[in-house]
This record gives C-alpha cells, structure tokens and sequence, in this order.
C-alpha cells in the first residue's frame, strides 16, 4: 500500500513539526539560497516545502526515492493542492538534492525526474478585483501606514514582497517636473525596477512619512516595535480590513487589478510589462483577457444583431 495512505490520517502539512527536528541540510541549503538571492523569498517558500515533504516522507533523505515522490505527488493532488504549488514542491526538492549533490560527492542520487515528476498547468487569468469592492475595502482602512502600503500595490502594481522590502533610499519623491515621483525596486529575482507614483499614491506615502517614527532601520512601512514589518504582518493586515468589509480579496489582487486599469486605460501591452516587472511579455499579455475593449465591442454588436433576428421575448417573467 502507498505510505501516504497509512499516514494520512496523522499528517498535516500545517501542523508544528512535532517529531520533526529541522534538517541541518536543509538548513544549509536555506543559507545558500539567502546567500544567492537576498532579495528574494525563495529560501523561506523551498524550506517550508522541504519541511512538508520529510515529514509526509518518514525517511532519511538518503532513503528517499523516485516512487516517494511520485507517492507525495499523489498525495498532493488528492489532499486538494494548487498544480502550481504541487510543482514548486518539486522544484523545491530538486534543487535540494542539487544543492546536495553541489556540495558533497557523496550525495544520494536526486529523486526527481523532470519529465515524470510535473504536473501540467492550465492557463488562468489573473483575479482582479472588482472596482465596487476596492471602494468598500480602501473606506476601512485609515491607518495612513496601511493605506499607503495597499495604494502601492493598487496604484503602483507592488508586490508583496516589494512593498515589505521598501527602504527609504529607495523613494525619490522630489523629482523635477514635469518627472515624477518614484520608486527603485529590487523585484522578483533581484531585477531593479522603477515605478512611477501616481498622485494619490505619492501623497499617500507622503502622509505616511510625516508620522512615521524615527528608527534606526532604514525600511519605509515599520512595525510597532521600529522594526521592518514582514510580508506576514502585511497579509495579517488586509485579512483584518477584509474582514471589517465582508470581503476576501489578497494583497496580489491588488497588484492584478492595477494591470486590468492599465489595460483599461490602453497602456500600451510593453509599457504595462515594465511597470510590473514581467520578464516576459507572455505574462502582461495575460492581462489583456480580463479586460480586452475590442472584444466586448465585437460581442456586443454581435449579440445585437442576433436578438434583431431572433429575440427570444415573450417568456416567464
């Protein structure tokens, strides 16, 4: 019988480890994704992954095998996950045992195999939020802090991560006109962006800065300890302002939703790609399925011209 199935009863990914003792490899492994790429939050995601896995797996990682992960594949699918987080959790054990392999010749085989160990992914469209449920969300939130935050990722197309990793050398709000305000990111895979600020956006933040406490830490949005807040403090924060509004809406909403504005606006498709930081151009164009103006205009006049021949009046009402 596949292991998942005697454990499944006891195992739950979101429970404290128990008898689970971190891996000091995995430890390791973490410290040299941090060392690699400090900007990003890949280390924290691919240690979290790791840890899931041995504690579903029950094994040395010495022992685990190809048939493990087909197992914990299997797992996955049947316990309800995302494709998309199904396949991070193998990209995170295979560069762990890469890492391993990098590192100690003595390294077991690694377990997985691309071509068997991928879930194929359908295409989706990225969830916007609607433009009456942004004006009830954004009436709950008073705090100059909080709503400066939440402008940037709505107005400014911020990530999370971006937002929390904001640092006050990266603010250039004094610029010459006609030059706007802006901001330096360090985005996703440490790649620079800058993003220009909006006039509610800038004075927003600027609101902010006029009653932000003095610290030694050098980060744009602080805790109530001085502290830079982290990415869970700001999630903590829109769940509560959702909650006062009988909403569910996620900070990358946010950020989707300031590309469906841009489309709307008709930005041109590559001017909204370096806005958002998109690597590729196949992503932006995503944006243009959730709101695409020729489109509506087609199937309007289309649906007109069908119900001039046939209306279909005359039924219950």
């Amino acid at each position: 019988m596949i292991r998942w199935f005697r454990n499944r009863s006891r195992f739950d990914p979101n429970l404290s480890p128990g008898g689970f003792s971190m891996l000091p490899e995995i430890t390791a492994f973490q410290k040299w994704l941090r060392l690699k790429a400090p900007y990003s939050s890949t280390h924290i995601h691919y240690a979290s992954d790791l840890k899931i896995f041995f504690r579903w797996a029950e094994k040395p990682f010495r022992e685990v095998t190809l048939l493990d992960v087909d197992a914990f594949i299997e797992y996955c699918q049947e316990e309800g996950f995302a494709n998309a987080t199904i396949n991070r959790r193998l990209a995170s054990i295979r560069s762990f045992y890469n890492y391993l392999m990098m590192m100690d010749p003595t390294a077991p085989i690694n377990p997985i195999r691309t071509r068997r160990h991928f879930v194929r992914l359908g295409q989706k469209l990225p969830r916007d939020v609607q433009d009456s449920d942004l004006e009830l969300l954004f009436s709950e939130i008073q705090d100059p802090r909080d709503r400066s935050m939440f402008l940037l990722m709505l107005r400014c197309g911020l990530r999370v991560g971006e937002v929390r990793n904001l640092s006050m050398f990266d603010l250039y709000l004094h610029s010459i006109p006609p030059g706007l305000p802006r901001i330096w990111l360090q985005g996703k895979g440490g790649v620079e962006r800058v993003v220009y600020l909006s006039h509610q956006a800038n004075q927003s933040l600027q609101n902010w800065l006029d009653i932000r406490p003095y610290s030694d830490d050098q980060a744009v949005f602080l805790n109530r300890f001085g502290r830079r807040l982290t990415v869970t403090g700001i999630q903590d924060r829109i769940s509560k302002y959702c909650y006062q509004a009988g909403l569910w809406i996620t900070c990358h909403q946010l950020r989707h939703t300031f590309g469906r504005h841009l489309v709307e606006a008709r930005v041109p498709v590559t001017t909204i790609q370096k806005l958002m930081g998109h690597a590729r151009l196949r992503t932006t164009q995503t944006y243009l399925h959730i709101s695409d103006g020729q489109v509506q205009a087609d199937y309007e006049a289309a649906m007109e011209e069908v119900m001039e021949r046939i209306s279909l009046e005359g039924g219950p009402q």
